[in-house]
């Protein structure tokens, strides 16, 4: 028997008063078959800033994050409304990002997942290889029901930053492990999402719901709530990780969306932390006149090298959004979606925030 008709069956046990019948469900499932579909931004952390030099002398700004049988969710009706669930697709049929179908009953164009709390959350995990000949096909390696966390879910990613078709990125080439997980959200009232992450060595492969998608390094917090049951808690910027979920949804509109509550400045490799006072640098940023970003700096000749600034801004939910500042490069500031060419107005407040400290 199949895992879908366990999954059936034992639903309608569970239920047994108050399900349809199998083949009436089997036969409604069978009914509908909603189509599939398929920004990305880069950062260089100061840590890894030596090892890349000669990748900036080049002028190039290295770059960050850097359908088989489709089983259809069974539709219940109960004293406490409509319960539907998700089960896990035999095979990853597609190439990541791959989703089953796309999202139903509930917003999918506007953001990765919404920002109210899923009834549920079930993790699909497939196994394999960034370097295997076959990217698609990948047989199911395991299932996780997340049981805590939901709604810091729902908060992480909601917020990440969407990835534009086109977008520049670039991308490491180390070879290992890759694993492509199926998130399957639930929502009160019968709404569904399935949403793609991907966690490889290069965390350059994108998340999508199959209408939004996204480049947020959210694959290894999936490898942690796959192995917990609970989606990790949120973790503090760090200035030491090469990759962090960072880059933050409103960037491509603005180079420091609204509502930060805390601001890191990383430099020589130390974090500068502000929970206050440093809102005339959110001014001199958002004043700056903009471009889209082209992914490139070129240094100045009088410039040996760089001198880099990471500055975080962080909210309460959801990744932080991302400053990279070059002194001595041009353009100067980047966010991964918009640049701008001088860091003039912007340095004289991040030397005095530092004396500060």
């Amino acid at each position: 028997m199949s895992t879908f008709e366990d999954d059936i069956r034992r639903a309608m046990t569970e239920h047994d008063d108050e399900a349809p019948r199998a083949a009436d469900l089997l036969r409604s499932l069978e009914q509908a078959a909603p189509p599939r579909r398929r920004r990305a931004g880069w950062y260089v952390p100061f840590a890894v800033a030596v090892t890349v030099a000669a990748v900036v002398l080049g002028g190039v700004w290295v770059g960050r994050h850097v359908a088989g049988h489709q089983q259809e969710p069974a539709t219940m009706s109960g004293g406490g409304g409509r319960v539907t669930r998700l089960a896990c697709p035999a095979k990853y049929v597609g190439q990541a990002p791959w989703v089953p179908a796309r999202p139903a009953g509930v917003d999918g164009r506007a953001r990765l997942v919404p920002r109210k709390t899923p009834s549920s959350a079930l993790i699909c995990a497939y196994a394999g290889s960034n370097n295997a000949k076959q990217l698609a096909g990948w047989a199911l390696s395991g299932r996780q029901s997340l049981t805590g966390n939901l709604a810091g879910l729902a908060g992480q990613l909601s917020w990440q930053a969407r990835r534009f078709p086109g977008q520049r990125i670039a991308c490491t080439l180390v070879g290992g492990p890759q694993t492509n997980y199926l998130i399957g959200l639930t929502y009160p009232g019968g709404g569904t999402m399935w949403v793609a992450a991907t966690d490889e060595p290069n965390q350059c492969v994108a998340a999508s719901n199959g209408e939004f998608t996204s480049s947020g390094t959210i694959g290894p917090m999936v490898s942690k709530a796959f192995s917990s049951g609970r989606w990790p808690a949120r973790q503090a910027v760090a200035c030491d990780k090469i990759f962090q979920d960072i880059d933050r949804l409103g960037e491509d509109t603005a180079m420091v969306p609204a509502g930060e509550t805390a601001l890191t400045i990383c430099v020589s490799g130390k974090a500068h932390r502000f929970a206050s006072g440093y809102q005339a640098l959110v001014r001199a940023l958002n004043r700056l006149p903009t471009r889209s970003s082209t992914g490139i700096c070129t240094p100045s000749p009088a410039s040996s090298l760089p001198t880099w600034y990471n500055v975080y801004f962080s909210y309460p939910q959801g990744p932080p959004a991302s400053v990279s500042i070059a002194v001595g490069c041009h353009p100067a500031i980047e966010n991964s979606y918009l640049q701008s060419g001088s860091a003039s107005t912007v340095m004289p407040i991040i030397r005095q925030l530092l004396k500060a400290t």
